[in-house]
């Protein structure tokens, strides 16, 4: 058992809940952490079913979706501690969205989402938490799903690329044909060659065969 009170408090949706309602917990739940190597097997697939609350305590994972057309995959990094597709647990489908890896060696807490509801669910300072945790990544989302109010090329390519890196952090990576990104954001696809090309030579991205990596996606939405 884990034995950390203060490894505990630093966990998304566990700050602020107090020391004797841990200790309880971690007696019912059996609070192990997992220690796993970096591996390129994948620890979650996407599309798997969301049947336990994770943490990632230490670390870091490669996460990869696929978009359902099949025709980009989009790539980024999540760093512990963080709760992995909080948003999941419920709802109409609760399926993980993404694939993840374990990119270093890391540490990982589950657990189930029976336990969650017979335990956790009894605190009033874990339902806000939570509570706050989903109303910010349905308000994250639709803030996203606006429209862009740049009619600029440049502008909608951006708009595209915080949709679908929300939440994402530092460098990231889009496997896409420069056709199809052109067709999702209604441009040619040489208009999208020179943007690309334009943000190579400005140091923002390293631009590859059919895929492109952004070096830090949060800086170049805001340029």
């Amino acid at each position: 058992m884990i034995n950390d009170y203060a490894l505990l408090t630093r966990l998304p949706l566990l700050q602020g809940i107090s020391s004797t309602d841990l200790l309880n917990w971690e007696d019912a739940l059996r609070l192990d952490i997992d220690e796993l190597p970096a591996s390129k097997l994948p620890l979650i697939r996407q599309g798997d079913n969301c049947t336990q609350l994770l943490y990632l305590v230490e670390g870091e994972l490669l996460r990869e979706y696929r978009s359902e057309d099949g025709n980009y995959v989009m790539r980024s990094y999540l760093k512990g501690p963080s709760v992995i597709e909080v948003d999941r647990l419920f709802g109409l489908y609760p399926t993980y969205e993404n694939t993840y890896y374990a990119k270093t060696d890391i540490k990982f807490l589950s657990i189930r989402k029976t336990l969650l509801n017979s335990h956790m669910m009894k605190s009033e300072v874990f339902r806000l938490n939570l509570l706050n945790a989903l109303s910010a990544c349905a308000q994250k989302r639709a803030i996203a799903l606006f429209p862009s109010q740049s009619g600029t090329a440049e502008e909608r390519l951006k708009h595209f690329l915080g949709i679908i890196f929300l939440d994402c952090e530092g460098e990231v990576e889009l496997i896409i044909q420069m056709k199809d990104l052109a067709r999702y954001i209604d441009e040619t696809r040489l208009t999208i060659s020179h943007l690309l090309n334009k943000w190579e030579r400005e140091g923002s991205i390293h631009l590859g065969r059919g895929h492109f990596i952004i070096h830090n996606i949060q800086t170049l939405l805001k340029k």
